[in-house]
Protein backbone atom coordinates (compact mmCIF):
# COMPACT_ATOMS: atom_id res chain seq x y z
CA UNK A 1 0.00 0.00 0.00
CA UNK A 2 1.16 3.50 -0.78
CA UNK A 3 0.75 6.53 1.45
CA UNK A 4 1.29 10.02 0.10
CA UNK A 5 1.58 13.09 2.28
CA UNK A 6 1.63 16.60 0.96
CA UNK A 7 4.89 18.35 1.78
CA UNK A 8 5.08 21.40 3.97
CA UNK A 9 6.35 24.33 1.95
CA UNK A 10 9.26 24.65 4.34
CA UNK A 11 9.87 20.93 3.93
CA UNK A 12 10.15 21.34 0.18
CA UNK A 13 12.62 24.13 0.65
CA UNK A 14 14.61 22.08 3.11
CA UNK A 15 14.84 19.23 0.61
CA UNK A 16 16.13 21.56 -2.06
CA UNK A 17 18.55 23.11 0.41
CA UNK A 18 19.94 19.71 1.40
CA UNK A 19 20.31 18.76 -2.23
CA UNK A 20 22.22 21.96 -2.93
CA UNK A 21 24.52 22.13 0.06
CA UNK A 22 25.11 18.50 0.98
CA UNK A 23 25.39 16.97 -2.47
CA UNK A 24 28.22 14.61 -1.51
CA UNK A 25 26.61 13.34 1.68
CA UNK A 26 23.64 11.05 2.21
CA UNK A 27 20.73 12.54 4.19
CA UNK A 28 20.05 11.80 7.85
CA UNK A 29 16.73 12.16 9.67
CA UNK A 30 15.93 11.71 13.35
CA UNK A 31 12.61 10.03 14.20
CA UNK A 32 11.20 9.05 17.60
CA UNK A 33 13.37 5.92 17.92
CA UNK A 34 16.64 7.30 16.58
CA UNK A 35 18.47 8.56 13.52
CA UNK A 36 18.48 6.99 10.04
CA UNK A 37 20.79 7.68 7.14
CA UNK A 38 19.24 7.35 3.70
CA UNK A 39 20.37 7.82 0.10
CA UNK A 40 20.63 10.84 -2.13
CA UNK A 41 19.50 10.12 -5.71
CA UNK A 42 21.30 12.65 -7.87
CA UNK A 43 19.35 11.59 -11.00
CA UNK A 44 16.09 12.71 -9.34
CA UNK A 45 17.52 15.21 -6.84
CA UNK A 46 15.68 13.30 -4.09
CA UNK A 47 16.45 11.89 -0.68
CA UNK A 48 15.10 8.39 -0.04
CA UNK A 49 14.95 6.19 3.05
CA UNK A 50 14.34 2.47 2.61
CA UNK A 51 13.42 -0.43 4.87
CA UNK A 52 12.65 1.52 8.05
CA UNK A 53 10.81 -0.77 10.50
CA UNK A 54 7.50 0.50 11.84
CA UNK A 55 6.82 -2.49 14.11
CA UNK A 56 8.61 -5.51 15.55
CA UNK A 57 9.31 -8.69 13.59
CA UNK A 58 6.23 -10.84 13.09
CA UNK A 59 8.18 -14.07 13.65
CA UNK A 60 8.31 -16.32 16.69
CA UNK A 61 5.93 -15.33 19.46
CA UNK A 62 4.68 -12.43 17.33
CA UNK A 63 3.49 -14.72 14.51
CA UNK A 64 -0.30 -14.44 14.03
CA UNK A 65 -0.42 -11.56 16.53
CA UNK A 66 -1.42 -7.95 16.08
CA UNK A 67 1.64 -5.84 15.15
CA UNK A 68 3.78 -5.00 18.15
CA UNK A 69 5.16 -1.50 18.64
CA UNK A 70 8.86 -0.82 18.35
CA UNK A 71 10.24 -0.68 21.87
CA UNK A 72 13.85 0.37 21.38
CA UNK A 73 15.81 3.55 20.84
CA UNK A 74 19.45 4.00 19.93
CA UNK A 75 22.25 6.49 19.74
CA UNK A 76 24.24 7.04 16.59
CA UNK A 77 22.92 6.43 13.07
CA UNK A 78 21.36 3.39 11.41
CA UNK A 79 21.37 2.84 7.64
CA UNK A 80 18.13 3.02 5.65
CA UNK A 81 19.62 2.39 2.23
CA UNK A 82 18.04 -0.83 0.98
CA UNK A 83 14.59 -2.35 0.85
CA UNK A 84 13.59 -4.50 3.78
CA UNK A 85 12.43 -8.07 3.32
CA UNK A 86 9.02 -8.50 1.75
CA UNK A 87 6.42 -10.29 3.85
CA UNK A 88 6.14 -14.02 3.10
CA UNK A 89 4.47 -14.81 -0.22
CA UNK A 90 5.60 -17.63 -2.53
CA UNK A 91 4.62 -15.51 -5.55
CA UNK A 92 7.41 -13.10 -4.56
CA UNK A 93 10.07 -15.81 -4.69
CA UNK A 94 12.49 -13.48 -6.50
CA UNK A 95 12.47 -11.06 -3.57
CA UNK A 96 14.08 -11.43 -0.16
CA UNK A 97 11.37 -12.63 2.23
CA UNK A 98 11.13 -13.10 5.96
CA UNK A 99 8.77 -12.52 8.87
CA UNK A 100 10.79 -9.46 9.87
CA UNK A 101 9.03 -7.48 7.16
CA UNK A 102 6.98 -4.62 8.61
CA UNK A 103 8.90 -1.75 7.09
CA UNK A 104 8.24 1.52 5.35
CA UNK A 105 9.98 3.27 2.44
CA UNK A 106 9.96 7.04 2.07
CA UNK A 107 9.99 8.50 -1.44
CA UNK A 108 10.31 4.95 -2.71
CA UNK A 109 8.40 1.80 -3.53
CA UNK A 110 8.29 -1.77 -2.30
CA UNK A 111 10.99 -3.14 -4.61
CA UNK A 112 8.70 -3.36 -7.69
CA UNK A 113 9.71 -1.10 -10.61
CA UNK A 114 6.08 -0.62 -11.72
CA UNK A 115 5.49 1.25 -8.48
CA UNK A 116 8.59 3.44 -8.55
CA UNK A 117 7.37 6.56 -6.79
CA UNK A 118 10.41 8.68 -7.60
CA UNK A 119 8.97 9.66 -10.99
CA UNK A 120 5.71 10.75 -9.38
CA UNK A 121 7.48 12.78 -6.70
CA UNK A 122 9.58 14.39 -9.42
CA UNK A 123 6.38 15.26 -11.29
CA UNK A 124 4.91 16.84 -8.14
CA UNK A 125 7.89 19.16 -7.92
CA UNK A 126 7.55 20.05 -11.62
CA UNK A 127 3.96 21.23 -11.15
CA UNK A 128 4.73 23.07 -7.92
CA UNK A 129 2.87 20.77 -5.54
CA UNK A 130 5.58 18.65 -3.90
CA UNK A 131 4.51 15.51 -2.09
CA UNK A 132 6.31 12.92 0.00
CA UNK A 133 5.47 9.35 -0.97
CA UNK A 134 5.81 6.29 1.23
CA UNK A 135 5.01 2.60 0.83
CA UNK A 136 4.13 0.18 3.61
CA UNK A 137 4.91 -3.54 3.70
CA UNK A 138 2.24 -5.62 5.43
CA UNK A 139 1.49 -9.29 5.98
CA UNK A 140 -0.26 -10.95 3.05
CA UNK A 141 -2.23 -14.12 2.47
CA UNK A 142 -2.59 -16.48 5.43
CA UNK A 143 0.22 -14.70 7.30
CA UNK A 144 -2.02 -11.65 7.57
CA UNK A 145 -5.53 -13.13 7.22
CA UNK A 146 -5.55 -16.63 8.72
CA UNK A 147 -8.77 -17.19 10.64
CA UNK A 148 -10.36 -19.77 12.94
CA UNK A 149 -12.17 -19.98 16.26
CA UNK A 150 -8.76 -19.92 17.95
CA UNK A 151 -7.78 -16.70 16.19
CA UNK A 152 -11.17 -15.11 16.79
CA UNK A 153 -10.97 -16.00 20.47
CA UNK A 154 -7.60 -14.29 20.93
CA UNK A 155 -8.53 -11.14 18.98
CA UNK A 156 -5.71 -11.56 16.45
CA UNK A 157 -7.94 -11.03 13.42
CA UNK A 158 -7.41 -9.11 10.19
CA UNK A 159 -3.69 -8.65 10.82
CA UNK A 160 -3.01 -7.19 7.36
CA UNK A 161 -5.31 -4.25 8.08
CA UNK A 162 -3.85 -3.81 11.54
CA UNK A 163 -0.37 -3.72 10.00
CA UNK A 164 -1.48 -0.95 7.64
CA UNK A 165 -2.93 1.13 10.42
CA UNK A 166 0.25 0.58 12.45
CA UNK A 167 2.28 1.84 9.48
CA UNK A 168 -0.01 4.85 9.17
CA UNK A 169 0.51 5.57 12.87
CA UNK A 170 4.28 5.59 12.24
CA UNK A 171 3.73 8.06 9.39
CA UNK A 172 1.61 10.27 11.65
CA UNK A 173 4.28 10.25 14.36
CA UNK A 174 7.36 10.70 12.16
CA UNK A 175 6.61 12.11 8.70
CA UNK A 176 7.15 15.73 9.73
CA UNK A 177 10.84 14.89 10.28
CA UNK A 178 11.01 14.22 6.53
CA UNK A 179 9.17 17.44 5.62
CA UNK A 180 5.70 15.90 5.35
CA UNK A 181 2.34 17.03 6.68
CA UNK A 182 0.79 14.46 9.03
CA UNK A 183 -2.58 16.18 8.60
CA UNK A 184 -2.56 15.76 4.81
CA UNK A 185 -2.15 12.01 4.27
CA UNK A 186 -3.68 10.21 1.29
CA UNK A 187 -4.00 6.43 1.31
CA UNK A 188 -3.71 4.93 -2.15
CA UNK A 189 -3.87 1.44 -3.58
CA UNK A 190 -4.43 -0.53 -6.78
CA UNK A 191 -6.15 -3.92 -7.08
CA UNK A 192 -5.66 -5.72 -3.72
CA UNK A 193 -4.26 -2.40 -2.46
CA UNK A 194 -7.51 -0.76 -3.52
CA UNK A 195 -9.49 -3.41 -1.64
CA UNK A 196 -7.36 -2.51 1.37
CA UNK A 197 -7.99 1.22 1.02
CA UNK A 198 -11.73 0.53 0.92
CA UNK A 199 -11.40 -1.62 4.03
CA UNK A 200 -9.37 1.04 5.84
CA UNK A 201 -12.13 3.54 5.07
CA UNK A 202 -14.56 1.21 6.85
CA UNK A 203 -12.24 0.12 9.65
CA UNK A 204 -13.82 0.58 13.07
CA UNK A 205 -16.94 1.82 11.29
CA UNK A 206 -15.23 4.78 9.63
CA UNK A 207 -12.81 5.88 12.35
CA UNK A 208 -9.71 7.51 10.86
CA UNK A 209 -8.00 8.56 14.12
CA UNK A 210 -6.51 11.36 11.99
CA UNK A 211 -4.25 8.78 10.29
CA UNK A 212 -5.50 9.56 6.77
CA UNK A 213 -7.45 12.36 5.11
CA UNK A 214 -8.06 11.38 1.46
CA UNK A 215 -8.28 8.13 -0.46
CA UNK A 216 -7.38 6.92 -3.96
CA UNK A 217 -8.74 3.59 -5.16
CA UNK A 218 -7.76 2.09 -8.49
CA UNK A 219 -9.62 -1.04 -9.55
CA UNK A 220 -10.99 -2.51 -6.39
CA UNK A 221 -13.41 -2.11 -3.51
CA UNK A 222 -13.84 -3.39 0.00
CA UNK A 223 -16.79 -5.24 -1.55
CA UNK A 224 -14.60 -6.93 -4.19
CA UNK A 225 -13.25 -9.30 -1.54
CA UNK A 226 -15.06 -12.10 0.31
CA UNK A 227 -15.77 -12.08 4.05
CA UNK A 228 -16.18 -15.74 4.91
CA UNK A 229 -16.33 -16.97 8.51
CA UNK A 230 -15.29 -19.90 10.66
CA UNK A 231 -17.32 -22.40 8.65
CA UNK A 232 -15.04 -21.60 5.73
CA UNK A 233 -11.69 -21.11 7.44
CA UNK A 234 -11.81 -23.64 10.29
CA UNK A 235 -11.14 -26.70 8.10
CA UNK A 236 -8.24 -24.85 6.46
CA UNK A 237 -6.80 -23.92 9.86
CA UNK A 238 -7.27 -27.46 11.18
CA UNK A 239 -5.47 -28.86 8.14
CA UNK A 240 -2.47 -26.60 8.85
CA UNK A 241 -2.50 -27.66 12.50
CA UNK A 242 -2.52 -31.34 11.49
CA UNK A 243 0.38 -30.95 9.08
CA UNK A 244 2.52 -29.19 11.70
CA UNK A 245 1.89 -31.84 14.38
CA UNK A 246 0.13 -29.32 16.59
CA UNK A 247 -3.14 -31.26 16.82
CA UNK A 248 -2.55 -32.66 20.29
CA UNK A 249 -1.42 -29.38 21.85
CA UNK A 250 -3.59 -27.49 24.33
CA UNK A 251 -3.12 -24.22 22.40
CA UNK A 252 -2.84 -25.01 18.70
CA UNK A 253 -2.35 -21.35 17.74
CA UNK A 254 0.52 -21.00 20.17
CA UNK A 255 2.00 -24.21 18.79
CA UNK A 256 1.96 -22.75 15.25
CA UNK A 257 4.17 -19.94 16.52
CA UNK A 258 6.90 -22.47 17.30
CA UNK A 259 6.90 -24.14 13.88
CA UNK A 260 9.96 -23.25 11.76
CA UNK A 261 9.38 -20.60 9.10
CA UNK A 262 10.58 -22.95 6.35
CA UNK A 263 7.88 -25.46 7.35
CA UNK A 264 5.10 -22.87 7.53
CA UNK A 265 5.85 -21.15 4.21
CA UNK A 266 4.52 -23.86 1.84
CA UNK A 267 1.60 -24.68 4.14
CA UNK A 268 0.36 -21.07 4.01
CA UNK A 269 0.87 -20.68 0.26
CA UNK A 270 -2.80 -21.11 -0.63
CA UNK A 271 -5.98 -22.44 0.97
CA UNK A 272 -7.29 -25.80 -0.11
CA UNK A 273 -10.07 -24.14 -2.14
CA UNK A 274 -10.88 -20.80 -3.71
CA UNK A 275 -11.46 -17.96 -3.02
CA UNK A 276 -8.19 -17.27 -1.23
CA UNK A 277 -7.33 -15.38 1.93
CA UNK A 278 -9.50 -12.34 2.67
CA UNK A 279 -10.50 -10.32 5.75
CA UNK A 280 -13.37 -11.42 7.95
CA UNK A 281 -16.15 -9.61 9.77
CA UNK A 282 -14.73 -9.74 13.29
CA UNK A 283 -17.07 -7.16 14.84
CA UNK A 284 -14.04 -5.01 15.63
CA UNK A 285 -11.78 -3.60 12.93
CA UNK A 286 -14.32 -4.86 10.35
CA UNK A 287 -17.60 -4.46 12.25
CA UNK A 288 -19.98 -5.60 9.50
CA UNK A 289 -20.22 -6.52 5.82
CA UNK A 290 -18.94 -3.69 3.60
CA UNK A 291 -22.31 -3.51 1.81
CA UNK A 292 -23.96 -2.90 5.19
CA UNK A 293 -21.39 -0.30 6.22
CA UNK A 294 -21.87 1.52 2.91
CA UNK A 295 -25.63 1.52 3.30
CA UNK A 296 -25.43 2.96 6.83
CA UNK A 297 -22.72 5.53 6.04
CA UNK A 298 -20.23 3.93 8.42
CA UNK A 299 -17.04 4.74 6.54
CA UNK A 300 -14.59 7.64 6.49
CA UNK A 301 -16.20 10.77 5.10
CA UNK A 302 -13.15 12.14 3.31
CA UNK A 303 -12.49 13.11 -0.34
CA UNK A 304 -12.15 10.16 -2.73
CA UNK A 305 -10.63 9.60 -6.17
CA UNK A 306 -11.72 6.23 -7.50
CA UNK A 307 -12.04 4.39 -10.78
CA UNK A 308 -11.85 1.27 -12.91
CA UNK A 309 -10.56 0.26 -16.34
CA UNK A 310 -13.00 -0.58 -19.12
CA UNK A 311 -11.97 -4.23 -19.47
CA UNK A 312 -11.19 -5.15 -15.86
CA UNK A 313 -12.68 -8.62 -16.14
CA UNK A 314 -10.36 -9.96 -18.83
CA UNK A 315 -7.82 -10.81 -16.13
CA UNK A 316 -10.43 -12.64 -14.05
CA UNK A 317 -12.05 -14.64 -16.84
CA UNK A 318 -10.66 -18.11 -17.60
CA UNK A 319 -8.06 -17.95 -20.35
CA UNK A 320 -8.08 -19.92 -23.57
CA UNK A 321 -11.12 -21.68 -25.00
CA UNK A 322 -12.57 -22.92 -21.70
CA UNK A 323 -15.93 -21.22 -22.28
CA UNK A 324 -17.47 -21.50 -25.73
CA UNK A 325 -21.17 -22.11 -25.02
CA UNK A 326 -23.93 -20.77 -22.79
CA UNK A 327 -23.87 -23.98 -20.76
CA UNK A 328 -20.12 -23.72 -20.12
CA UNK A 329 -20.57 -20.11 -19.02
CA UNK A 330 -23.39 -21.01 -16.61
CA UNK A 331 -21.44 -23.99 -15.26
CA UNK A 332 -18.36 -21.83 -14.68
CA UNK A 333 -20.22 -19.25 -12.59
CA UNK A 334 -22.21 -21.95 -10.77
CA UNK A 335 -19.00 -23.83 -9.90
CA UNK A 336 -16.96 -20.80 -8.89
CA UNK A 337 -16.73 -21.06 -5.13
CA UNK A 338 -17.77 -17.86 -3.46
CA UNK A 339 -20.49 -16.61 -5.78
CA UNK A 340 -23.37 -18.62 -4.30
CA UNK A 341 -25.75 -17.18 -6.92
CA UNK A 342 -29.07 -18.99 -7.50
CA UNK A 343 -29.50 -20.58 -10.91
CA UNK A 344 -32.02 -17.93 -11.95
CA UNK A 345 -29.46 -15.18 -11.30
CA UNK A 346 -26.76 -16.97 -13.28
CA UNK A 347 -29.03 -17.42 -16.30
CA UNK A 348 -30.10 -13.78 -16.27
CA UNK A 349 -26.51 -12.81 -17.09
CA UNK A 350 -27.02 -13.81 -20.31
CA UNK A 351 -17.00 -15.20 -28.95
CA UNK A 352 -18.07 -16.14 -24.87
CA UNK A 353 -14.75 -14.93 -23.42
CA UNK A 354 -15.85 -11.29 -23.67
CA UNK A 355 -19.17 -12.17 -22.12
CA UNK A 356 -17.70 -13.89 -19.07
CA UNK A 357 -15.06 -11.15 -18.84
CA UNK A 358 -17.80 -8.50 -18.73
CA UNK A 359 -19.66 -10.39 -16.00
CA UNK A 360 -16.52 -10.88 -13.91
CA UNK A 361 -15.46 -7.26 -14.42
CA UNK A 362 -18.87 -5.98 -13.38
CA UNK A 363 -19.14 -8.31 -10.35
CA UNK A 364 -15.73 -7.49 -8.92
CA UNK A 365 -15.01 -3.94 -10.08
CA UNK A 366 -17.61 -1.92 -11.99
CA UNK A 367 -20.64 -2.83 -9.88
CA UNK A 368 -18.77 -2.25 -6.62
CA UNK A 369 -17.43 1.05 -7.93
CA UNK A 370 -21.01 2.13 -8.66
CA UNK A 371 -22.21 1.28 -5.15
CA UNK A 372 -19.19 2.89 -3.51
CA UNK A 373 -19.44 6.07 -5.58
CA UNK A 374 -23.11 6.53 -4.75
CA UNK A 375 -22.39 6.07 -1.05
CA UNK A 376 -19.16 8.08 -0.84
CA UNK A 377 -20.59 11.07 -2.72
CA UNK A 378 -23.40 11.52 -0.19
CA UNK A 379 -20.88 12.72 2.37
CA UNK A 380 -17.78 14.12 0.68
CA UNK A 381 -16.28 15.18 -2.67
CA UNK A 382 -15.91 12.09 -4.84
CA UNK A 383 -14.18 11.96 -8.24
CA UNK A 384 -14.81 8.88 -10.37
CA UNK A 385 -13.04 7.79 -13.56
CA UNK A 386 -13.20 5.07 -16.20
CA UNK A 387 -9.82 4.55 -17.81
CA UNK A 388 -10.19 3.70 -21.49
CA UNK A 389 -6.77 3.68 -23.21
CA UNK A 390 -5.05 0.53 -24.43
CA UNK A 391 -1.61 -0.05 -22.95
CA UNK A 392 1.44 0.39 -25.10
CA UNK A 393 2.15 -3.34 -24.83
CA UNK A 394 -1.24 -4.21 -26.31
CA UNK A 395 -0.47 -2.22 -29.41
CA UNK A 396 2.80 -4.09 -29.88
CA UNK A 397 2.00 -7.59 -28.64
CA UNK A 398 -0.79 -9.52 -30.36
CA UNK A 399 -1.09 -11.93 -27.44
CA UNK A 400 -2.26 -9.13 -25.11
CA UNK A 401 -4.56 -7.29 -27.49
CA UNK A 402 -7.62 -9.42 -26.69
CA UNK A 403 -7.52 -8.24 -23.06
CA UNK A 404 -8.31 -4.67 -24.04
CA UNK A 405 -8.01 -1.94 -21.40
CA UNK A 406 -7.27 -4.51 -18.75
CA UNK A 407 -6.69 -4.48 -15.02
CA UNK A 408 -3.49 -2.58 -14.06
CA UNK A 409 -3.31 -0.70 -17.40
CA UNK A 410 -3.66 2.77 -15.86
CA UNK A 411 -0.77 2.34 -13.40
CA UNK A 412 2.01 3.14 -15.88
CA UNK A 413 0.35 6.44 -16.78
CA UNK A 414 -0.36 7.53 -13.21
CA UNK A 415 3.17 6.81 -12.04
CA UNK A 416 4.68 8.87 -14.87
CA UNK A 417 7.25 6.17 -15.56
CA UNK A 418 8.36 6.24 -19.24
CA UNK A 419 9.71 2.69 -18.95
CA UNK A 420 6.12 1.45 -18.78
CA UNK A 421 3.80 3.89 -20.57
CA UNK A 422 5.97 3.72 -23.69
CA UNK A 423 7.65 5.98 -26.25
CA UNK A 424 4.65 7.63 -27.94
CA UNK A 425 4.22 11.39 -27.35
CA UNK A 426 0.44 10.95 -27.06
CA UNK A 427 0.97 8.57 -24.17
CA UNK A 428 3.48 10.84 -22.47
CA UNK A 429 0.92 13.64 -22.69
CA UNK A 430 -1.71 11.39 -21.09
CA UNK A 431 0.71 10.40 -18.34
CA UNK A 432 1.56 14.05 -17.67
CA UNK A 433 -2.16 14.77 -17.42
CA UNK A 434 -3.04 11.86 -15.13
CA UNK A 435 -0.07 12.23 -12.80
CA UNK A 436 -0.94 15.92 -12.38
CA UNK A 437 -4.57 15.06 -11.57
CA UNK A 438 -3.54 12.52 -8.95
CA UNK A 439 -1.01 14.92 -7.40
CA UNK A 440 -3.55 17.75 -7.31
CA UNK A 441 -5.93 15.47 -5.46
CA UNK A 442 -3.22 14.49 -2.96
CA UNK A 443 -2.33 18.14 -2.43
CA UNK A 444 -5.85 19.46 -1.91
CA UNK A 445 -8.56 16.85 -2.42
CA UNK A 446 -9.42 18.06 -5.93
CA UNK A 447 -7.84 16.77 -9.17
CA UNK A 448 -8.70 19.87 -11.18
CA UNK A 449 -6.24 22.56 -12.26
CA UNK A 450 -5.70 24.88 -15.19
CA UNK A 451 -4.85 23.05 -18.39
CA UNK A 452 -6.38 19.74 -17.29
CA UNK A 453 -9.72 18.21 -18.36
CA UNK A 454 -12.59 19.39 -16.18
CA UNK A 455 -13.46 16.63 -13.72
CA UNK A 456 -16.80 17.15 -11.93
CA UNK A 457 -17.73 15.63 -8.60
CA UNK A 458 -19.72 12.44 -9.01
CA UNK A 459 -23.04 13.70 -7.67
CA UNK A 460 -23.15 16.78 -9.92
CA UNK A 461 -25.73 14.77 -11.89
CA UNK A 462 -28.56 12.55 -10.67
CA UNK A 463 -27.07 9.63 -12.61
CA UNK A 464 -23.54 10.31 -11.41
CA UNK A 465 -20.68 11.67 -13.50
CA UNK A 466 -17.29 10.19 -14.21
CA UNK A 467 -14.33 11.18 -16.33
CA UNK A 468 -13.50 8.80 -19.17
CA UNK A 469 -9.72 9.06 -19.32
CA UNK A 470 -8.27 8.68 -22.80
CA UNK A 471 -5.23 9.71 -24.79
CA UNK A 472 -5.55 12.34 -27.47
CA UNK A 473 -4.35 10.59 -30.61
CA UNK A 474 -3.74 6.95 -31.50
CA UNK A 475 -7.45 6.66 -32.27
CA UNK A 476 -8.63 8.44 -29.11
CA UNK A 477 -10.23 11.87 -28.86
CA UNK A 478 -9.09 12.76 -25.36
CA UNK A 479 -10.81 12.59 -21.99
CA UNK A 480 -14.49 13.47 -21.58
CA UNK A 481 -17.23 13.43 -18.95
CA UNK A 482 -20.01 10.83 -19.12
CA UNK A 483 -23.04 10.00 -17.03
CA UNK A 484 -22.40 6.84 -15.05
CA UNK A 485 -24.88 4.74 -17.02
CA UNK A 486 -22.28 2.54 -18.77
CA UNK A 487 -23.51 -1.09 -18.50
CA UNK A 488 -25.78 0.21 -15.75
CA UNK A 489 -28.40 -2.56 -15.75
CA UNK A 490 -25.89 -5.36 -15.20
CA UNK A 491 -23.92 -3.39 -12.62
CA UNK A 492 -27.00 -2.56 -10.55
CA UNK A 493 -28.19 -6.16 -10.77
CA UNK A 494 -24.88 -7.55 -9.50
CA UNK A 495 -24.75 -4.90 -6.76
CA UNK A 496 -28.09 -6.17 -5.45
CA UNK A 497 -26.70 -9.71 -5.27
CA UNK A 498 -23.33 -8.80 -3.75
CA UNK A 499 -24.35 -10.08 -0.30
CA UNK A 500 -24.51 -13.63 -1.68
CA UNK A 501 -20.74 -13.34 -2.16
CA UNK A 502 -20.49 -12.64 1.59
CA UNK A 503 -19.76 -8.93 1.20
Amino acid sequence: MRVVARAWKVGALLTCLLATIVVAADPAVTVLNGTYEGLYLSSFDQDIFLGIPYAQSTGGLNRFRIPQSLNSTWNGTRPAKQYGDTCPDPSDADLSMSEDCLSINIVGTSALPNYNLTYLVQRSVEIGKPVIATSINYRKGAWGMLYSQEIQGTGNTNLALRDMRKGLAWVSENIEAFGGDKDGVTIWGESAGSFAVGQLLMSYGGRTDNLFHRSIQESGSAATAWYNGTDWYQPIYDNIVDKTNCTDQVDTLDCLRTVPYETMLPLLAAPSQEPGWYPIVDGHIIPNYPTELLKSGRFAHIPHLYGTNSDEGTDNAPAGSVINTDTQLYDYINGSTGFDFPDSVIRQQGLQFKRIAAIMGDAFYHATRLSDARAYSKYSPTYIYRFNTLPWQSNNTTARAYKGVAHFTEVAFVFANPNFYGPWPEYKALSDEMSAQWINFVAGGNPNAEGLPSWPVYNASANGLDLVIQAKGRGYNGSYVEEDTWRLKGREFLSQWARRRHV
